[in-house]
C-alpha cells in the first residue's frame, strides 16, 4: 500500500503499486468542481418556493418571516430552502440582535442571467423565422386555445385499460410509484379513503430532503371514468379548496385522461401546479409502460 517516506521529519505521499501518483492539482480540481456545483444559481432557482423567495426580496430586504409567509410548506423545508440560496450565494443573511434579515445578491445571478439572454436571442430568432414563414401563407388561421386564467388542464393517453389507470390514482401502493413533482422525486407516504367524503394524503419527497404534503377529500368516484377531489394541499396553501377533476376514457386500448384543476387563486398558481402535475404524469407513463 502506499503511505509516507520520511527522512529528516519530511515525508512525501508514495502511491500504492498500480495507482497513480497523488498531485496537489487533482485535488484543487475537486475542490473547483465542488465550488461550482455548491455555487451554481441554477440550483438556487431550480425549486418554486426558492424563486419565490427570490422574487420577493426583489423589493428590498425583508424579514426571514416576511420573505416566507404563505409559502405553504413547513419551518423545515423552509431552512433548507433558505439555505439553499444562502450556499450559492445568492441571499445573504443580516443579523441584528435577534432579527434576521435577508438580502438578496444580484451579482450571484449573473451567470444564469446572461446564459437566459443567450436563450432568449436564439430563441426570438427561430420565432422570427416562424412567423416570416407563416407571413407567407395565405389564410393561415389561428385558434386561440389559451386556458382560462387559474384554470389548469392536462390531457395524456396511455396504453393501458381504463381499469389499470383508474387504480393508479387510486391504489396507494401504486401512487408512491409516480405521484412525486421530480423524476428523482419520492413518494413517502400514500393514504386513500376511497369513498365520497373520504381522504386522500400523498407526501412527496425531494433531492434535498424537503417533503411536501398533498391533502383532499373525495367528491366523485365513479370507476374506472371519473374521479374528483377538493385539494387542500398544505397548511396555509394558497390553492387550498380548488378542485381537481379527472376523466378517463378508453378507445381501441388506448385510455385517455384529462385532469382538471380548477379554482387556483391565479395564473402563477396554475403555471406550478401544470409544471407539477406534468412531471407527476411523466412518471405515470413510466409506470404503465413498465
Amino acid at each position: 500500500m502506499g503511505g509516507w517516506e520520511g527522512a529528516r521529519g519530511h515525508g512525501r505521499l508514495v502511491a500504492a503499486p498500480g495507482l497513480r501518483a497523488w498531485r496537489p492539482t487533482s485535488l484543487f480540481t475537486i475542490w473547483c468542481t465542488v465550488h461550482r456545483m455548491v455555487n451554481d444559481p441554477f440550483r438556487a432557482l431550480a425549486h418554486p418556493i426558492r424563486r419565490r423567495i427570490v422574487e420577493r426580496l426583489g423589493s428590498g430586504p425583508a424579514t426571514v418571516g416576511e420573505v416566507t409567509s404563505d409559502l405553504g410548506v413547513s419551518k423545515p423545508a423552509i431552512t433548507k430552502h433558505l439555505k439553499i440560496l444562502e450556499d450559492t450565494g445568492v441571499v445573504a443573511r443580516r443579523v441584528v440582535g435577534r432579527t434576521h434579515r435577508l438580502v438578496l445578491n444580484p451579482s450571484a445571478l449573473i451567470d444564469a442571467v446572461d446564459w437566459a439572454a443567450r436563450q432568449r436571442a436564439l430563441w426570438e430568432r427561430m420565432f422570427d423565422t416562424v412567423e416570416a414563414h407563416l407571413a407567407d401563407k395565405e389564410n393561415t388561421t389561428v385558434t386561440d386555445t389559451t386556458t382560462p386564467a387559474a384554470v389548469m388542464r392536462i390531457e395524456r393517453t396511455y396504453r393501458a385499460p381504463a381499469e389499470v389507470i383508474f387504480d393508479a390514482w387510486t391504489d396507494p401502493e401504486v401512487i408512491k410509484k409516480w405521484w412525486h413533482a421530480g423524476p428523482d422525486w419520492e413518494t413517502a407516504t400514500a393514504e386513500v379513503d376511497l369513498r365520497v367524503g373520504g381522504r386522500l394524503l400523498v407526501v412527496m419527497r425531494d433531492t434535498d430532503g424537503v417533503e411536501y404534503t398533498a391533502t383532499g377529500v373525495y367528491t366523485r368516484i365513479e370507476r374506472p371514468g371519473r374521479l374528483g377531489w377538493v385539494w387542500h394541499g398544505q397548511d396555509g396553501e394558497a390553492a387550498a379548496g380548488s378542485r381537481c377533476d379527472l376523466e378517463i376514457t378508453e378507445l381501441g386500448g388506448v385510455t385517455t385522461v384529462v385532469l382538471t384543476h380548477s379554482g387556483l387563486p391565479d395564473q402563477h398558481s396554475s403555471d406550478e401546479f401544470r409544471q407539477g402535475w406534468g412531471l407527476c404524469l411523466d412518471n405515470l407513463a413510466k409506470v404503465v409502460a413498465s
